[in-house]
């Protein structure tokens, strides 16, 4: 609930009403109110988490919790623009989060250096949705053998697929990509990208061998992008204003257009 604050209109302060006012003008007093109230858990804090983290503090909700157990690297100054210079090494979300706070105070933004994997299910609970979603495991279970899979495969972004490999990376190496082991990752992204289409049951041509020079860091501008519509898209559900996009977002940035898939059981 939130509550009706002195001096301020329908709940909120004359200090936030100046502050979100075009927001207001945009979405309305009660959407803002519900975003006002919302506390949100931000898992990863790279290039794209940094523009992310951006957006839903200056949107106006009531906390954002950082969550990335990683040390800055190298790569993490070309996209990460609220990492300060001179903090390789440090926690990435404690890195972070000084020039997060200074976005906009009148959000309550914490820094934690914990792995999502090792929280508890209560961690998960002071935190808000309003949705539910088609479990990312069954998306990416699509049977892609039958006729009308067939069909459906005709107009499914290649994007889908690259997602596949790069996740398959990280559960076999338990990283990302990197620059620094171009030459044996490019080895493994070319076998895992055969491994992972057969056996979905696709031809592995939809992801032609020059896939990988696209795997190995982030683009700022992308980033910027790709933030901005998931920015927008957890605005969407915690305000209520108008519903999310269901389910995948996918964003190519050589050919600068971006578009919406629903994929796997409803």
């Amino acid at each position: 609930m939130v509550e009706k604050e002195e001096g301020g209109p329908g709940g909120i302060s004359e200090e936030e009403a100046a502050q979100y006012d075009r927001q207001i003008r945009l979405w309305g007093l009660e959407a803002q109110k519900r975003l006002r109230a919302s506390r949100v858990l931000l898992v990863g804090m790279k290039g794209l988490g940094a523009e992310v983290a951006k957006n839903l503090i200056l949107a106006g909700v009531k906390g954002l919790t950082m969550l990335d157990h990683q040390q800055v690297s190298q790569e993490d100054t070309r996209a990460q623009f609220l990492i300060p210079v001179g903090s390789l090494g440090r926690n990435r979300a404690e890195a972070s989060l000084e020039r997060a706070q200074n976005l906009n105070p009148m959000v309550d933004v914490k820094a934690d250096a914990g792995n999502v994997d090792a929280k508890p299910e209560e961690f998960f609970r002071q935190f808000d949705a309003r949705l539910i979603f088609c479990p990312l495991k069954e998306a990416l279970a699509v049977d892609w053998r039958g006729e009308k899979a067939a069909a459906a495969l005709k107009r499914t972004a290649p994007d889908y697929f690259l997602l596949q490999v790069l996740l398959k990376f990280r559960t076999d190496k338990g990283r990302d990509p990197s620059p620094q082991s171009y030459a044996e990752d490019s080895k493994l992204l070319l076998q895992i990208r055969t491994d992972v289409l057969e056996a979905l049951g696709v031809s592995t041509t939809l992801l032609p061998d020059d896939f990988i020079s696209y795997c190995f860091s982030e683009m700022a501008p992308v980033c910027a992008v790709v933030g901005g519509i998931l920015g927008q898209e957890v605005v969407k559900a915690l305000s209520q204003r108008d519903p999310p996009h269901n389910n995948f977002f996918f964003f190519d940035g050589i050919k600068g257009n971006g578009i919406v898939e629903c994929l796997g059981p409803p």
